[in-house]
């Protein structure tokens, strides 16, 4: 009985390819939502004029809730397409502040409807969230070598 040999494999191992850019903006609009969500809770509890009676507070506490499940939900999405990228600090430190801004100025703006109301401009911040676009700003302000 003769033993077989074992074929080497010497085909090049593929790299990884790079984490696209929808893990940055899934972590924006996480952020985004767990902000609105921390608003509406604090207005709940808060804002007496916040609406007439208790289900009112009552329906603020479940949007509040959905809400922040929502979040954390698109957080752990992005956090696992992220890949072998999780500790690189990129992909956390201008999306997650971009998103805070982005739900405190959404939460405002349900919170006052006497305002005038354009709902999807904050949205439009969203851009900043995008690789591309802070790769180009942070050449137009020299903050390439940075990290």
């Amino acid at each position: 009985m003769t033993a077989q040999k074992r074929r080497r494999n010497n085909a090049p191992v593929r790299p990884r390819r790079p984490a696209t850019g929808v893990p940055d903006l899934l972590f924006a609009i996480a952020t985004a939502l767990l902000t609105m969500a921390a608003i509406f809770v604090a207005a709940s509890f808060m804002d007496e004029d916040l609406s007439n009676g208790d289900a009112g507070t009552d329906l603020a506490r479940i949007f509040a809730a959905t809400l922040a499940l929502s979040g954390i939900l698109l957080a752990l999405m992005g956090f696992l397409l992220l890949r072998d990228e999780r500790g690189r600090a990129d992909h956390y430190r201008v999306p997650i502040p971009v998103g805070g801004l982005i739900g405190g100025l959404e939460g405002a703006m349900f919170l006052d409807p006497q305002a005038p109301v354009f709902l999807l401009g904050p949205l439009l911040l969203l851009v900043f969230a995008l690789r591309p676009v802070r790769r180009g700003l942070a050449g137009l302000f020299g903050a390439r070598g940075r990290r």
